[in-house]
Protein backbone atom coordinates (compact mmCIF):
# COMPACT_ATOMS: atom_id res chain seq x y z
CA UNK A 1 0.00 0.00 0.00
CA UNK A 2 1.28 3.43 -0.99
CA UNK A 3 0.78 5.58 1.81
CA UNK A 4 2.31 9.12 2.93
CA UNK A 5 3.61 9.68 6.32
CA UNK A 6 3.95 13.32 7.57
CA UNK A 7 5.49 14.67 10.58
CA UNK A 8 6.71 17.99 12.47
CA UNK A 9 9.47 17.45 15.71
CA UNK A 10 9.98 19.26 18.07
CA UNK A 11 12.60 21.72 16.02
CA UNK A 12 9.19 23.13 14.44
CA UNK A 13 10.71 23.68 11.31
CA UNK A 14 8.43 22.02 8.46
CA UNK A 15 6.81 19.20 7.79
CA UNK A 16 8.28 16.09 6.02
CA UNK A 17 6.43 14.22 3.91
CA UNK A 18 7.48 10.20 3.09
CA UNK A 19 5.19 8.78 0.19
CA UNK A 20 6.24 5.12 1.39
CA UNK A 21 5.07 0.98 -0.56
CA UNK A 22 4.58 -0.79 2.93
CA UNK A 23 3.86 -4.11 2.70
CA UNK A 24 4.19 -7.34 4.91
CA UNK A 25 6.29 -10.29 3.74
CA UNK A 26 6.07 -13.23 5.70
CA UNK A 27 6.45 -12.24 9.28
CA UNK A 28 7.73 -9.16 8.39
CA UNK A 29 7.02 -5.49 7.71
CA UNK A 30 8.98 -3.73 4.84
CA UNK A 31 9.50 -0.44 3.60
CA UNK A 32 10.53 1.46 0.71
CA UNK A 33 10.88 5.21 0.18
CA UNK A 34 9.40 6.55 -3.02
CA UNK A 35 9.49 10.33 -2.92
CA UNK A 36 10.08 12.91 0.01
CA UNK A 37 10.33 16.60 0.67
CA UNK A 38 10.77 18.36 3.42
CA UNK A 39 8.56 21.58 3.26
CA UNK A 40 9.04 24.62 5.74
CA UNK A 41 6.06 25.79 7.98
CA UNK A 42 5.52 29.53 6.82
CA UNK A 43 7.08 32.44 8.68
CA UNK A 44 3.44 33.14 10.32
CA UNK A 45 3.12 29.74 11.62
CA UNK A 46 6.48 29.09 12.80
CA UNK A 47 6.37 31.69 14.76
CA UNK A 48 2.73 31.45 15.83
CA UNK A 49 3.83 27.89 16.98
CA UNK A 50 7.29 29.42 19.07
CA UNK A 51 4.37 31.72 20.68
CA UNK A 52 2.51 28.69 21.93
CA UNK A 53 5.38 26.89 23.20
CA UNK A 54 7.16 29.27 24.61
CA UNK A 55 5.48 32.79 25.18
CA UNK A 56 8.35 34.52 26.94
CA UNK A 57 10.71 34.21 23.70
CA UNK A 58 8.67 34.58 20.45
CA UNK A 59 9.58 36.12 17.83
CA UNK A 60 5.90 37.75 17.69
CA UNK A 61 3.21 38.55 20.70
CA UNK A 62 2.38 34.93 21.81
CA UNK A 63 -0.17 32.75 21.37
CA UNK A 64 -1.90 31.58 24.54
CA UNK A 65 -5.29 31.59 24.52
CA UNK A 66 -7.97 28.36 23.55
CA UNK A 67 -9.17 30.70 20.41
CA UNK A 68 -5.78 30.30 18.99
CA UNK A 69 -4.66 26.73 19.82
CA UNK A 70 -8.12 26.27 18.20
CA UNK A 71 -7.09 28.14 15.18
CA UNK A 72 -3.81 26.80 14.80
CA UNK A 73 -5.26 23.10 15.12
CA UNK A 74 -6.55 23.82 11.69
CA UNK A 75 -3.87 26.37 10.21
CA UNK A 76 -1.76 23.35 10.51
CA UNK A 77 -3.53 20.89 9.06
CA UNK A 78 -4.02 23.12 6.29
CA UNK A 79 -0.22 23.37 5.76
CA UNK A 80 -0.06 19.56 6.21
CA UNK A 81 -2.35 18.92 3.84
CA UNK A 82 -0.52 21.34 0.80
CA UNK A 83 2.37 19.30 1.43
CA UNK A 84 0.81 16.06 0.82
CA UNK A 85 -0.55 17.90 -2.05
CA UNK A 86 2.55 19.07 -2.95
CA UNK A 87 4.21 15.33 -2.80
CA UNK A 88 0.90 13.90 -4.79
CA UNK A 89 1.83 16.42 -7.89
CA UNK A 90 5.52 15.95 -8.04
CA UNK A 91 4.50 12.13 -8.04
CA UNK A 92 2.76 9.61 -10.62
CA UNK A 93 1.91 7.31 -7.96
CA UNK A 94 -0.98 8.37 -5.60
CA UNK A 95 -1.02 7.66 -1.94
CA UNK A 96 -4.00 5.46 -0.90
CA UNK A 97 -3.57 6.70 2.33
CA UNK A 98 -2.23 9.23 4.75
CA UNK A 99 -0.73 9.00 8.09
CA UNK A 100 -0.02 12.26 10.43
CA UNK A 101 1.77 12.69 13.51
CA UNK A 102 0.66 16.23 13.47
CA UNK A 103 2.87 18.86 15.63
CA UNK A 104 3.32 18.41 19.49
CA UNK A 105 2.55 20.69 20.94
CA UNK A 106 2.20 19.28 24.94
CA UNK A 107 3.05 16.02 26.12
CA UNK A 108 2.28 15.89 29.86
CA UNK A 109 3.13 12.27 31.73
CA UNK A 110 4.38 12.91 35.00
CA UNK A 111 7.28 10.83 36.18
CA UNK A 112 5.77 10.13 39.81
CA UNK A 113 2.12 9.29 38.72
CA UNK A 114 0.71 10.72 41.52
CA UNK A 115 -1.47 12.90 39.57
CA UNK A 116 -2.86 10.51 36.55
CA UNK A 117 -5.58 13.27 35.63
CA UNK A 118 -2.66 15.15 34.30
CA UNK A 119 -1.42 12.07 31.66
CA UNK A 120 -1.87 13.61 28.68
CA UNK A 121 -0.59 15.06 25.21
CA UNK A 122 -1.54 16.73 22.45
CA UNK A 123 -0.54 17.08 18.79
CA UNK A 124 -2.47 19.64 17.13
CA UNK A 125 -2.87 19.45 12.79
CA UNK A 126 -6.77 18.81 12.24
CA UNK A 127 -6.77 15.52 10.25
CA UNK A 128 -9.93 16.26 8.91
CA UNK A 129 -8.76 19.34 6.94
CA UNK A 130 -5.96 17.18 5.41
CA UNK A 131 -8.21 14.25 4.63
CA UNK A 132 -11.23 17.11 2.84
CA UNK A 133 -8.22 18.71 1.29
CA UNK A 134 -6.36 15.95 -0.07
CA UNK A 135 -9.78 13.45 -0.48
CA UNK A 136 -7.39 10.62 0.99
CA UNK A 137 -8.53 9.02 4.17
CA UNK A 138 -6.01 9.87 7.14
CA UNK A 139 -5.25 8.16 10.32
CA UNK A 140 -4.03 10.33 13.08
CA UNK A 141 -3.31 11.08 16.79
CA UNK A 142 -1.22 8.53 17.52
CA UNK A 143 -0.27 9.06 20.63
CA UNK A 144 -3.22 9.55 22.43
CA UNK A 145 -4.17 6.05 22.59
CA UNK A 146 -0.67 4.74 23.90
CA UNK A 147 -1.45 7.50 26.96
CA UNK A 148 -4.62 6.74 27.75
CA UNK A 149 -3.16 2.85 28.23
CA UNK A 150 -0.78 4.44 31.05
CA UNK A 151 2.12 4.81 28.47
CA UNK A 152 4.16 8.01 27.36
CA UNK A 153 3.03 7.94 24.45
CA UNK A 154 6.26 7.68 22.76
CA UNK A 155 8.91 6.43 21.71
CA UNK A 156 6.66 5.54 18.82
CA UNK A 157 9.16 4.59 16.07
CA UNK A 158 10.26 1.58 18.49
CA UNK A 159 7.83 -0.48 16.97
CA UNK A 160 8.40 0.46 13.31
CA UNK A 161 12.89 0.14 14.74
CA UNK A 162 11.64 -3.39 15.68
CA UNK A 163 10.04 -4.44 12.39
CA UNK A 164 12.45 -2.82 10.02
CA UNK A 165 16.17 -3.03 11.72
CA UNK A 166 16.33 -5.82 13.65
CA UNK A 167 19.04 -7.73 13.20
CA UNK A 168 18.91 -11.40 14.53
CA UNK A 169 23.26 -11.85 14.53
CA UNK A 170 24.00 -8.39 16.17
CA UNK A 171 22.91 -6.35 18.74
CA UNK A 172 21.47 -3.00 17.61
CA UNK A 173 20.77 0.76 19.12
CA UNK A 174 18.52 2.62 16.98
CA UNK A 175 19.00 6.33 17.14
CA UNK A 176 16.81 9.03 16.21
CA UNK A 177 18.71 12.88 17.15
CA UNK A 178 15.77 15.23 15.70
CA UNK A 179 14.90 18.01 18.17
CA UNK A 180 14.97 15.74 20.86
CA UNK A 181 16.53 12.24 20.64
CA UNK A 182 15.70 9.06 21.14
CA UNK A 183 16.75 5.45 20.80
CA UNK A 184 15.80 1.55 20.38
CA UNK A 185 17.25 -1.23 22.06
CA UNK A 186 17.04 -4.22 19.83
CA UNK A 187 19.68 -6.95 21.11
CA UNK A 188 20.55 -10.49 19.57
CA UNK A 189 17.22 -12.37 18.92
CA UNK A 190 14.93 -10.31 21.15
CA UNK A 191 11.40 -10.54 21.15
CA UNK A 192 9.23 -7.58 20.47
CA UNK A 193 8.74 -8.49 24.62
CA UNK A 194 12.45 -7.41 25.07
CA UNK A 195 12.56 -3.92 23.18
CA UNK A 196 13.42 -1.06 25.16
CA UNK A 197 13.54 2.56 24.16
CA UNK A 198 13.77 6.05 25.87
CA UNK A 199 14.05 9.32 24.95
CA UNK A 200 17.84 10.57 25.80
CA UNK A 201 17.15 14.13 26.01
CA UNK A 202 17.64 16.89 23.59
CA UNK A 203 19.19 16.32 20.36
CA UNK A 204 18.68 19.02 18.20
CA UNK A 205 16.72 21.71 19.82
CA UNK A 206 18.85 23.62 21.98
CA UNK A 207 21.37 23.84 19.61
CA UNK A 208 18.80 24.77 17.05
CA UNK A 209 17.82 27.73 19.77
CA UNK A 210 20.75 28.51 20.21
CA UNK A 211 21.66 29.51 16.66
CA UNK A 212 18.05 30.99 16.10
CA UNK A 213 18.38 33.12 19.26
CA UNK A 214 22.47 34.30 19.50
CA UNK A 215 22.86 34.39 15.90
CA UNK A 216 20.12 34.44 13.21
CA UNK A 217 16.65 34.18 13.50
CA UNK A 218 16.50 33.07 10.03
CA UNK A 219 19.34 30.30 10.52
CA UNK A 220 17.36 26.75 11.87
CA UNK A 221 20.29 25.26 12.54
CA UNK A 222 23.93 24.95 12.87
CA UNK A 223 24.79 23.48 9.46
CA UNK A 224 27.05 20.82 9.57
CA UNK A 225 28.35 21.65 12.68
CA UNK A 226 30.49 24.62 11.43
CA UNK A 227 30.14 26.79 14.20
CA UNK A 228 30.13 23.93 17.50
CA UNK A 229 33.75 22.47 15.00
CA UNK A 230 35.49 26.20 15.39
CA UNK A 231 34.49 26.49 19.46
CA UNK A 232 35.64 25.00 22.38
CA UNK A 233 33.49 23.16 24.93
CA UNK A 234 32.93 24.56 28.13
CA UNK A 235 33.63 21.69 30.70
CA UNK A 236 32.30 23.09 33.76
CA UNK A 237 29.03 24.27 31.84
CA UNK A 238 28.52 21.11 30.56
CA UNK A 239 28.66 19.44 33.79
CA UNK A 240 25.61 21.24 34.85
CA UNK A 241 23.91 20.91 31.92
CA UNK A 242 24.25 17.15 32.39
CA UNK A 243 22.72 17.63 36.00
CA UNK A 244 19.59 17.85 35.04
CA UNK A 245 16.92 15.08 36.82
CA UNK A 246 15.73 14.11 33.74
CA UNK A 247 18.93 12.22 32.87
CA UNK A 248 19.14 10.60 36.04
CA UNK A 249 15.09 9.16 35.79
CA UNK A 250 14.52 5.26 34.65
CA UNK A 251 12.92 4.56 31.42
CA UNK A 252 10.91 4.51 30.07
CA UNK A 253 10.86 8.11 29.96
CA UNK A 254 9.82 11.03 27.45
CA UNK A 255 10.81 14.59 27.32
CA UNK A 256 10.32 17.89 25.20
CA UNK A 257 9.93 21.32 25.19
CA UNK A 258 8.60 21.30 29.00
CA UNK A 259 11.97 20.06 30.07
CA UNK A 260 14.15 21.79 27.82
CA UNK A 261 12.67 24.84 26.21
CA UNK A 262 12.91 28.42 26.72
CA UNK A 263 12.97 28.44 30.53
CA UNK A 264 15.94 25.79 30.63
CA UNK A 265 17.67 27.57 27.50
CA UNK A 266 17.89 31.22 29.20
CA UNK A 267 19.00 29.80 32.43
CA UNK A 268 22.15 27.57 30.65
CA UNK A 269 22.53 31.19 29.03
CA UNK A 270 23.19 32.95 31.83
CA UNK A 271 24.98 30.86 33.45
CA UNK A 272 27.20 30.30 30.61
CA UNK A 273 27.89 34.22 29.84
CA UNK A 274 28.65 34.91 34.16
CA UNK A 275 31.70 32.60 32.48
CA UNK A 276 32.59 34.29 30.22
CA UNK A 277 31.10 31.76 27.51
CA UNK A 278 30.97 32.48 24.10
CA UNK A 279 28.18 32.39 22.03
CA UNK A 280 30.11 30.33 19.65
CA UNK A 281 31.74 27.93 22.74
CA UNK A 282 27.72 27.61 23.94
CA UNK A 283 26.34 26.30 20.94
CA UNK A 284 30.21 23.46 20.89
CA UNK A 285 28.60 22.69 24.91
CA UNK A 286 25.28 22.04 23.90
CA UNK A 287 26.21 20.15 20.96
CA UNK A 288 28.54 18.37 23.65
CA UNK A 289 25.29 17.76 25.78
CA UNK A 290 23.70 15.90 23.30
CA UNK A 291 26.42 14.04 22.36
CA UNK A 292 27.35 12.76 25.82
CA UNK A 293 23.89 11.58 27.14
CA UNK A 294 23.34 10.10 23.72
CA UNK A 295 26.25 8.23 24.31
CA UNK A 296 25.86 7.91 28.06
CA UNK A 297 22.52 6.11 27.52
CA UNK A 298 24.20 3.17 25.38
CA UNK A 299 24.15 -0.25 27.24
CA UNK A 300 26.71 -2.32 27.09
CA UNK A 301 27.22 -5.17 24.28
CA UNK A 302 25.74 -3.23 21.80
CA UNK A 303 27.33 -3.62 18.09
CA UNK A 304 26.09 -1.15 15.61
CA UNK A 305 24.42 1.69 16.53
CA UNK A 306 22.11 2.63 13.22
CA UNK A 307 21.59 6.86 13.31
CA UNK A 308 18.97 9.08 11.44
CA UNK A 309 17.41 12.60 11.68
CA UNK A 310 18.78 15.99 10.81
CA UNK A 311 21.58 15.42 13.86
CA UNK A 312 23.13 13.27 12.00
CA UNK A 313 24.38 15.70 9.54
CA UNK A 314 25.90 17.54 12.07
CA UNK A 315 29.59 16.39 11.85
CA UNK A 316 30.70 17.91 14.88
CA UNK A 317 27.96 16.45 16.87
CA UNK A 318 28.88 12.98 15.78
CA UNK A 319 32.36 13.14 16.34
CA UNK A 320 31.65 14.20 19.70
CA UNK A 321 29.65 11.13 19.93
CA UNK A 322 32.09 8.72 18.19
CA UNK A 323 34.88 10.54 21.11
CA UNK A 324 32.15 9.46 23.66
CA UNK A 325 31.70 5.89 22.95
CA UNK A 326 35.20 5.86 22.89
CA UNK A 327 35.77 6.70 26.18
CA UNK A 328 32.78 4.88 27.42
CA UNK A 329 33.70 1.17 25.89
CA UNK A 330 36.69 -0.87 25.10
CA UNK A 331 34.79 -1.90 21.46
CA UNK A 332 32.98 1.22 20.50
CA UNK A 333 30.00 0.34 18.59
CA UNK A 334 30.16 0.82 15.06
CA UNK A 335 28.09 3.96 13.94
CA UNK A 336 26.50 3.53 10.88
CA UNK A 337 23.33 5.57 9.39
CA UNK A 338 19.92 4.32 8.66
CA UNK A 339 20.05 5.40 5.07
CA UNK A 340 22.75 2.42 4.86
CA UNK A 341 19.51 -0.11 5.46
CA UNK A 342 16.87 1.56 2.95
CA UNK A 343 15.80 4.47 5.32
CA UNK A 344 17.12 7.71 4.58
CA UNK A 345 17.69 9.83 7.57
CA UNK A 346 15.90 12.77 6.98
CA UNK A 347 13.22 10.52 5.95
CA UNK A 348 13.05 7.67 8.17
CA UNK A 349 10.48 9.19 10.86
CA UNK A 350 8.27 10.25 8.51
CA UNK A 351 8.58 6.96 7.14
CA UNK A 352 7.85 5.58 10.44
CA UNK A 353 4.21 6.97 10.59
CA UNK A 354 3.51 5.90 7.35
CA UNK A 355 4.04 2.02 8.41
CA UNK A 356 1.91 2.97 11.71
CA UNK A 357 -0.61 3.99 9.73
CA UNK A 358 -0.81 1.35 7.65
CA UNK A 359 -1.05 -0.98 11.17
CA UNK A 360 -3.85 1.17 12.39
CA UNK A 361 -5.83 0.97 9.18
CA UNK A 362 -5.95 -3.26 9.16
CA UNK A 363 -6.52 -2.82 13.22
CA UNK A 364 -3.51 -4.26 14.23
CA UNK A 365 -1.23 -3.32 17.43
CA UNK A 366 1.29 -0.87 16.45
CA UNK A 367 3.13 -0.25 20.30
CA UNK A 368 5.71 -1.57 21.78
CA UNK A 369 4.34 -1.08 25.72
CA UNK A 370 7.81 -2.62 26.57
CA UNK A 371 9.15 0.87 25.31
CA UNK A 372 6.35 3.35 26.45
CA UNK A 373 5.20 1.80 29.38
CA UNK A 374 1.66 1.32 28.49
CA UNK A 375 -0.39 -1.57 30.18
CA UNK A 376 -0.75 -3.28 27.02
CA UNK A 377 -0.04 -3.00 23.07
CA UNK A 378 -3.16 -0.73 21.76
CA UNK A 379 -4.01 0.33 18.22
CA UNK A 380 -2.61 4.12 17.73
CA UNK A 381 -3.67 6.46 15.18
CA UNK A 382 -7.48 7.81 14.47
CA UNK A 383 -8.97 7.49 11.38
CA UNK A 384 -10.38 9.87 9.16
CA UNK A 385 -12.50 8.95 5.84
CA UNK A 386 -11.46 10.80 2.58
CA UNK A 387 -13.19 10.12 -0.35
CA UNK A 388 -11.34 7.11 -1.16
CA UNK A 389 -12.75 5.13 2.20
CA UNK A 390 -15.13 2.77 0.99
CA UNK A 391 -13.22 1.43 -1.80
CA UNK A 392 -9.96 1.72 0.46
CA UNK A 393 -11.40 -0.28 3.34
CA UNK A 394 -13.10 -2.92 1.32
CA UNK A 395 -9.36 -4.01 0.01
CA UNK A 396 -8.07 -3.85 3.34
CA UNK A 397 -10.35 -5.90 5.02
CA UNK A 398 -9.63 -8.18 1.74
CA UNK A 399 -6.35 -7.91 2.14
CA UNK A 400 -5.88 -8.95 5.73
CA UNK A 401 -8.46 -11.32 5.33
CA UNK A 402 -6.17 -13.37 3.39
CA UNK A 403 -3.50 -12.82 5.49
Amino acid sequence: MLVLGLISGTSLDGIDAALTDVRAEGSRLHCDLRSFASVPYSQQLRGALFGLLDPATAPQPPVVTLRDVCALNFAVGEEFAAAAQRIAASSVEQPQLIASHGQTVYHLTPADGREPFLRSTLQIGEAAVIAERTGVTCVADFRVADVAAGGEGAPLVSYADYELLREPAESRVLLNIGGIANLTVVEKGAAAKDVYAFDTGPGNMLVDRAIRMLFDARQPYDEGGAIAKRARVDRSLLQWLREHPYFSRAAPKTTGHEDFGAGFFTTAWLRGRSADCSREDFVATLTALTAHTIADAIPQNIDRIVVSGGGAHNEALMDMLAGRLRERFAKPPVLSLSSEFGLPVDAKEAMVFALLGYRALQGRHNSLPSCTGARQAAVLGKIVPGANYAQLMRSTWQETARD
